[in-house]
């Protein structure tokens, strides 16, 4: 019976595979239970490892934040191995019954029947996929139903289907309408208009259909009678002599009530030995706590994006709170405090997790247990980089090394993660430090411990203090924190639901002040001055400025009307005007007045708020107009998340957008550099050192997370130096970097010349070609 319980079930890619019958065991190892699901007779042995990783399987790699939904690349069994006629891929976390050892059910069988909610959420999630499985050329996947599983509230995929070329939403769109006869009659009407601006292709991106989809989710989730229920425990372990992890509410405690900003949980675990790290968690939890006390969370002006903005400052606010006190005292190295962070918030019909570090978050329903966060350490950054399987990435030395954490860098350098969960049954949310979660002891115990609290067997308080009992008699070696989160969702009466109807899109709602998104301290400097901390949704004023601003306008518009007429008609004040301007800005600006006009189409700038795959920018010069200028380049990294940068791009560059990236992190843009310009500064700029993320790691001798020195490696690990000349990239060069690092620095122009698209001119076909 041991081996029954310790079964792997995988799935099965590649020609290797396609001459295996039930009953075939693959390789001495894998045995076929059915068309391409084996099973692993030895799970505690290492699978066999590729020495250079093929394309075929990097998507499953650089999509592995979307875990949930995607499974992973487990192994692989060699055609040498298995004397087969192909290799074969092996795919763990796949939507699989283990019980009745099959397959999940398709999204499409399981569509009827379910409820206005669960139908609108598995649509939103596959929305979210849409611009990750585009930029991998896997988004044919969301078009082939036979793919799309569900497990309860989930939407997880089989494997992925290539991109012959990228579609489009057009073709989505199509795909769903075969679906609305069985739509829930509360959403059918919405649904039918959906789809109808879907092929129309009214609706542009992932993220306007993530949009409209939030809206009804929204809708519809006022329909349910919510209830939350929260219980906080922390303990000093078997090993250690002081705790240096804390948690919020207070330990010992238990919180009972309704979504909002007091249905919050917190766990942090500290870094920097005694009077550091449980200083640091202390700290942190401090922040966070007087950040949400300050977000007035209302669900009249819901805005899931602005919610996320607020959440990734707050951490950054709590980074540079024990940052700052870091650089007060002078401390250098291991001395530096640090925390990892995890904090879930139940707001409306939403849970929002926010995550630095590697304390992890489950989630828990009826149906599973499935882990919500990835850890932010050397393994995972490999996985995600393309370089490594998960499994190989482990047995390096380093592999637990965090790459970043609360309070060791400035937030310029931090990226924290913020998930949604919309929630549409009761569940369980589970956040806690590595204490518990360490040799896999939650995926041991959700179903005997945690599962119960959903029938009402055992309450939170109970089930907390026996996580923590486990994670001292199992683990033992550590400091231990658990937060248990219960949130409860029932529909009142479904018969009820009002039918819900669609905005067009070509007619922008009206905007809804948030007074939230109004200056506060969450606007301080020091938290917008960096790239995480910028806010996704633009500020709205109140509306009694309209008078007064529209008078202003015609003001300035008069008076620029004056000036004009002066300069063409009043050769002095021309000659004036002439002179000033080649003061300020030489030659190059003037208008020349006595020139023959000529008709010529002009290239506006615009200020930019999101960019498009395809779409050509240029970097802004200064007001000065001297290209090159320090702060107006852009800092191109080798790859999504990567800390290293490959170089710098001068003002006055022309780019073009060749591929574009959603992550956790925020959107990725791959820049091709098209031309650059020809008088820019001789004597390059310095650049101040990147500090090491990967020398925040687990020390071998203190199993706690600790700041250690940096070992070598040939990951790809950022290297500390001090003052490094960057280099700059020539036309035809490409990098990556975040979007929200760019808008602010490029403009759009309607019309580029063949000069200035440069090297990216003869690259429309191929965009990712150098």
């Amino acid at each position: 019976m041991q081996n029954s319980v310790a079964k792997h079930y995988l799935w099965a890619l590649g020609e290797g595979i396609k001459g295996c019958k039930p009953g075939d065991l693959i390789a001495g190892r894998y045995l076929v239970k059915r068309d391409r699901l084996l099973v692993d007779t030895q799970p505690e042995q290492l699978p066999e490892m590729p020495e250079e990783i093929p394309s075929v399987v990097t998507p499953y790699l650089r999509l592995f934040a979307y875990q949930l939904h995607v499974p992973q690349v487990y192994g692989l069994v060699s055609s040498q191995r298995s004397k087969l006629s192909g290799d074969i891929w092996l795919l763990e976390n796949g939507p699989i019954l283990k019980v009745t050892e099959s397959l999940m059910p398709e999204l499409a069988d399981s569509w009827k029947g379910a409820t206005a909610m669960r139908q609108l959420n598995w649509l939103w999630q596959i929305s979210q996929l849409w611009q990750p499985f585009i930029a991998q050329g896997v988004a044919s996947t969301l078009l082939t139903p036979e793919l799309q599983r569900v497990e309860g509230q989930l939407v997880r995929f089989l494997e992925f289907q290539p991109d012959r070329k990228p579609p489009n939403l057009s073709q989505l769109g199509k795909l769903w309408q075969q679906w609305l006869e069985d739509a829930h009659p509360a959403i059918a009407n919405f649904l039918r208009q959906l789809c109808q601006q879907m092929v129309a292709n009214q609706v542009r991106n992932g993220e306007q259909l993530m949009g409209q989809l939030d809206k009804a989710l929204a809708k519809c989730g006022r329909f349910y009678d919510r209830h939350v229920e929260i219980a906080t425990g922390t303990d000093v372990g078997r090993a250690r002599a002081h705790n240096e992890d804390a948690c919020y509410p207070p330990s010992g405690t238990v919180f009972s009530g309704s979504p909002g900003s007091s249905a919050c949980a917190i766990v942090c675990d500290g870094i920097g030995g005694q009077d550091g790290g449980e200083i640091a968690s202390a700290e942190a939890i401090a922040v966070l706590r007087d950040k949400l006390d300050k977000m007035p969370l209302h669900q009249a002006n819901w805005d899931p994006l602005s919610l996320t903005s607020k959440l990734e400052r707050a951490a950054c606010a709590a980074n540079d709170k024990i940052a700052g006190r870091n650089d007060s005292e002078h401390r250098q190295g291991r001395q530096r405090m640090g925390t990892t962070l995890v904090m879930a918030l139940a707001h409306i019909h939403e849970l929002y997790v926010a995550h630095v570090g590697d304390s992890r978050a489950y989630w828990i329903t009826r149906t599973g247990c499935y882990q919500v966060t990835l850890d932010d350490d050397v393994a995972c950054r490999e996985v995600r980089l393309g370089y490594s399987l998960y499994r190989d990435a482990l047995e390096q030395v380093a592999a637990g090394a965090l790459i970043q954490a609360l309070g060791i860098t400035s937030s310029n350098t931090l990226h924290p993660t913020v998930q949604r969960l919309p929630v549409d049954e009761d569940c369980v949310l589970l956040l806690c430090s590595d204490g518990l979660s360490d040799k896999d002891r939650v995926e041991e115990c959700w179903e005997t411990e945690i599962l119960p609290i959903l029938d009402g067997s055992i309450g939170v308080a109970a089930a907390r203090d026996r996580l923590i009992e486990i994670a001292n008699t199992r683990n033992g070696h550590d400091n231990v924190t658990v937060a248990l989160i219960h949130c409860q969702a029932h529909l009142r009466d479904e018969g009820n639901t009002t039918e819900l109807s669609i905005a067009p899109l070509d007619t922008p709602p009206e905007p809804i002040t948030d007074t939230d998104d109004l200056p506060t301290d969450l606007t301080d400097p020091t938290i917008l001055g960096n790239g995480n901390s910028e806010g996704k949704t633009q500020l709205v004023l109140p509306d009694k400025t309209k008078s007064s601003f529209s008078l202003l306008l015609k003001i300035v518009f008069l008076l620029g009307l004056g000036g004009v007429f002066s300069y063409f008609f009043i050769p002095p004040v021309g000659r004036a005007i002439d002179t000033a301007g080649e003061s300020i800005f030489g030659k190059r600006g003037l208008i020349k007045a006595r020139s023959t006009p000529q008709k010529r189409v002009e290239s506006v700038p615009s200020p930019i708020q999101s960019l498009e795959t395809g779409s050509f920018i240029e970097i802004k010069s200064s007001a000065g107009g001297e290209l090159g200028k320090e702060g107006e380049s852009l800092d191109l990294r080798v790859a999504i998340g990567e800390l290293t940068v490959k170089g710098t791009v001068p003002a006055g560059s022309v780019l073009q957008v060749t591929n574009k990236q959603l992550t956790p992190q925020g959107n990725w843009l791959e820049l091709k550099v098209c031309s650059i310009p020809e008088i820019v500064p001789s004597n390059s700029r310095k650049r101040e050192s990147n500090k090491d993320f990967s020398t925040v790691s687990k020390s071998a001798l203190n199993p706690s997370p600790a700041v250690a020195t940096p070992t070598p490696s040939p990951s790809p690990v950022v290297k500390p130096t001090g003052e490094v000349e960057i280099a700059k990239l020539q036309a035809g060069e490409i990098g990556w970097i975040q979007e929200q690092a760019v808008v602010s620095k490029v403009v759009s122009n309607l019309v580029f010349n063949r000069t200035q698209q440069g090297k990216c001119v003869a690259s429309d076909s191929n965009p990712n070609a150098n």
